[in-house]
């Protein structure tokens, strides 16, 4: 069985997965919105995403996503900027890798929900 997502191997670790930002900001039946707000140096727990979302950068900049994997990706939201993310990804976290507060909201789209199960 894969473990394209890195379900098994945070449980392997021992990982329990957390939220995707520190509290919810809106909720309905359409869209949940998290805020995101990380001084420099901070980390979010690692987690995993069911929906499509957005991230709406209201401060902050430079951003590094780990994978469960131990991939990095290095990230740039300037002030203003969106970014669309409509595929399911590994679990990961956030590290805040700037000199100033990190600050966002990332909008859950409920209309789908994706699953980590093989399709036959």
């Amino acid at each position: 069985m894969s473990d394209k997502y890195g379900i098994a191997e945070a449980a392997k670790r021992g990982i329990k997965l957390g939220e995707i930002g520190q509290r919810i900001v809106l909720e309905n039946e359409h869209v949940r919105i998290w805020e995101l707000n990380l001084d420099p140096g901070q980390s979010i727990d690692f987690h995993i995403h069911y929906h499509p979302y957005l991230v709406v950068s209201l401060g902050g900049g430079e951003n590094e996503i780990e994978t469960i994997f131990g991939d990095r990706i290095k990230t740039v939201e300037e002030l203003g900027s969106t970014v669309f993310i409509n595929e399911m990804r590994a679990v990961h976290r956030l590290t805040n890798r700037a000199k100033i507060p990190y600050l966002s909201r990332l909008i859950e789209l409920k209309h789908v929900r994706w699953t980590t199960e093989a399709k036959d």
